[in-house]
């Protein structure tokens, strides 16, 4: 079976961060020229008005998709590295959270708010369970056998997991009104918004040396497509 070609899957990662954080820069920066929004705004805030929800509905479809697509190689790699239950709960967690992601862009809060309350859960309660699984995973793998940047890995992303529940328990504090929501609860949540990005770009260490191959069956005479992360995943 011979390769035509292969490509890098921590590439996704880097797509997945620049879209992540450039592109929802850009419609920042639209909607506050425009005046649509304050210094200090929710994210959904700018999937209100036109133009620069075009770019968020579109930004947002292709961060949530990359979210959910990645949970397959990370999937792979915890399979071969740990083994157990355990990562295919946490890779569903994560496809919820793309899902969730999706959503969000797709449905306003000026559409239907309990649609868009639901996606924002997803979205940020997903990848909250994702990360708790996956650091169990980590944590309980074999430390003789474990890669060499693991530790340091683990450790980021510990703390970045901290810092994750933190924001998530600040914003549903200001939420209930107990902390001030102008400006506090606007920070907490692009606070958990980057945070989420940044855990999971983590992974591109982890995948460095994960492919995904275009490959010619010539012993059945007939041409395939085979999506290679680790293992073959799907076969055409």
């Amino acid at each position: 079976m011979a390769v035509i070609n292969s490509y890098p899957v921590y590439r996704l990662f880097d797509f997945f961060m620049l879209t992540g954080t450039l592109g929802l820069g850009v419609c920042y920066a639209i909607a506050r020229y425009l005046g649509h929004v304050g210094t200090f705004c929710d994210i959904s805030s700018l999937v209100v008005q036109l133009p620069e929800r075009i770019i968020f509905r579109m930004n947002f479809s292709l961060v949530g998709s990359l979210l959910a697509a990645m949970a397959f190689p990370i999937h792979n790699m915890l399979q071969k590295r740990v083994g157990g239950w355990a990562p295919t709960f946490a890779a569903i967690f994560q496809c919820l959270s793309g899902l969730g992601v999706i959503l969000v862009g797709a449905c306003g809060p000026s559409e239907i708010i309990e649609v868009h309350l639901l996606a924002a859960f997803l979205g940020f309660g997903g990848s909250a369970f994702a990360q708790i699984i996956y650091n169990f995973v980590f944590f309980s793998e074999d430390k003789q056998t474990q890669p060499d940047s693991a530790k340091r890995i683990f450790a980021v992303r510990s703390l970045l997991s901290v810092v994750f529940l933190i924001c998530a328990t600040c914003l549903g504090l200001c939420e209930a009104g107990i902390l001030p929501e102008e400006p506090f609860g606007h920070i907490f949540e692009w606070s958990l918004w980057f945070n989420l990005l940044f855990w999971y770009f983590t992974f591109k260490y982890d995948l460095k040396d994960f492919y995904v191959g275009s490959l010619d069956d010539d012993a059945e005479a007939k041409s395939s497509t085979v999506v290679h992360m680790g293992v073959p995943l799907l076969s055409l």
